[in-house]
């Protein structure tokens, strides 16, 4: 009896610290309203016994310690007060998640973040804004959390433009990279992993976001396109043609004109996705030059565009947006099991 009673209490110590070891990773997702101008609500991750305020002085305190995060403020801790924050209700159909990588996303006069707001708003989604980093302070357990709850609470998520990917993050020398923040790269690198391996939601990329998707998903990137592919056709700053290819659930391809096989895009970039066959994504769209202008993945979840539908300020673009809300409708009921 005395070695059965050892055992039982044996079996009841690593159950009870098995219980909250688990607790203590786990991470309860906040609505964040600072005091001032901003472009949408944040999502701060809260700790097992920690109060909201006491989570968002943690996400700041923990900045001031990356100093190529802190290039990205200039040197300044953002002026973000720990005030209104609740939790995030369970309501998850009708949300989109921007990923912020600049502090101009944060800002009320953020061109991009207040389109992307219009059109989904019009479509009946309420955007939020995941802010840079937003693991800050976080354990690695605690950061699977947050990854798990994300995929768990937002039924689509947007990576926007920015700044150049960090080689290192596709095994590459840097050879032509610019104003890269590998802090901030590595954070979105999985972060993006695991929301599309989920499959819990719809995955649409810009520009940079389309990069650092592809990235995630295991392709490379073309550095520089004017040195490796050629300056022929400007893509910096101008608007040229694309041609629009056949795939498996034709999200792109279905706003074509009538007889015809081109649309006609903005161009704001200077790197590139390698397209590869064989892995997850599908050719969509290339330039004239070759180059990707547009990714759709095999399964219907997802769609990367290396041009900016959100600036392009014309029936165009919005039909483009339209188009990705219907395609994450499309294919949100078959997720619900994986969901609920």
């Amino acid at each position: 009896m005395g070695i059965l009673r050892l055992l039982f209490s044996v079996i009841l110590w690593t159950v009870i610290h098995s219980s909250v070891a688990l607790a203590g990773g786990e991470v309860t997702l906040y609505q964040w309203l600072p005091m001032g101008h901003f472009s949408a609500p944040f999502i701060l991750p809260v700790k097992s016994g920690e109060t909201p305020e006491a989570a968002a002085e943690r996400y700041l305190s923990n900045l001031e310690k990356h100093p190529d995060l802190m290039e990205l403020f200039q040197g300044q801790r953002p002026q973000m007060s720990a005030q209104n924050l609740t939790p995030l209700d369970e309501a998850r159909e009708k949300r989109a998640l921007l990923i912020a990588n600049l502090p101009k996303d944060y800002g009320m006069n953020s061109q991009r973040v207040n389109s992307f707001k219009r059109i989904f708003k019009e479509g009946g989604h309420i955007s939020y804004l995941l802010p840079i980093n937003a693991n800050l302070g976080l354990t690695v357990d605690e950061t699977r959390s947050l990854f798990t709850k994300i995929s768990e609470s937002f039924p689509m998520m947007v990576a926007m433009g920015g700044d150049d990917v960090d080689p290192a993050q596709y095994k590459k020398d840097n050879m032509h990279a610019r104003n890269t923040i590998p802090t901030r790269d590595q954070f979105e690198v999985s972060l993006i992993k695991n929301y599309v391996a989920s499959e819990k939601g719809f995955f649409l990329g810009v520009c940079r976001g389309s990069q650092i998707a592809s990235v995630a998903l295991g392709y490379k990137l073309v550095q520089d396109v004017p040195v490796q592919v050629g300056p022929e056709l400007p893509h910096g700053n101008d608007w040229h043609e694309i041609e629009v290819k056949k795939t498996t659930n034709g999200i792109l391809s279905a706003l074509l004109p009538e007889g015809s096989n081109k649309l006609t895009v903005n161009s704001l970039h200077h790197q590139a996705v390698q397209f590869k066959p064989g892995g997850p994504l599908e050719l969509a769209a290339t330039a004239a030059d070759g180059v990707t202008e547009a990714t759709e993945f095999k399964n219907g979840r997802g769609i990367l565009l290396q041009f900016h539908p959100e600036l392009m300020d014309n029936e165009l673009g919005n039909k483009i947006l339209w188009k990705v809300l219907q395609q994450k409708s499309k294919v949100m009921p078959a997720s619900c099991s994986k969901v609920f």
